[in-house]
């Protein structure tokens, strides 16, 4: 075990940290303003989103924050790992491309679309 600011972090957390850049002061903010969900095996979730951190001090630290995972175990209140939850990390999630074009493609070719057109000032 290893402990940071009274936060006993396990092993493999401590790794997880180091590895994925996240500081120890991401991890209180987590545990202080994050969204807890119960995971179903004995731990919860703190997961950073924008709303959690509505009006609080780390407004400014969306970009950041956004998507901080911090899992603890509900028998002994250590932090078993951190992660990133990439489908909240990005503010505007990736479109799928081949879909984007198929869209694209089907819109182009439909009727609604030549009766849309702007017309363009001469």
């Amino acid at each position: 075990m290893f402990a940071i600011d009274d936060l006993i972090l396990s092993d493999h957390a401590r790794k997880r940290m180091h590895q994925r850049a996240i500081r120890p002061w991401m991890v209180e903010v987590a545990l202080d303003y994050g969204e807890t969900v119960f995971d179903g095996k004995g731990c919860i979730r703190c997961i950073v989103t924008d709303k959690a951190l509505e009006n609080t001090p780390y407004e400014n630290d969306r970009e950041q924050l956004r998507g901080l995972c911090v899992v603890v175990s509900l028998s002994d209140g250590t932090i078993v790992t951190v992660e990133w939850v990439y489908n909240l990390k990005r503010k505007y999630p990736r479109l799928n491309f081949c879909r984007s074009v198929k869209n694209s493609r089907r819109i182009l070719r439909s009727n609604q679309w030549t009766a849309q057109k702007p017309s363009i000032p001469a």
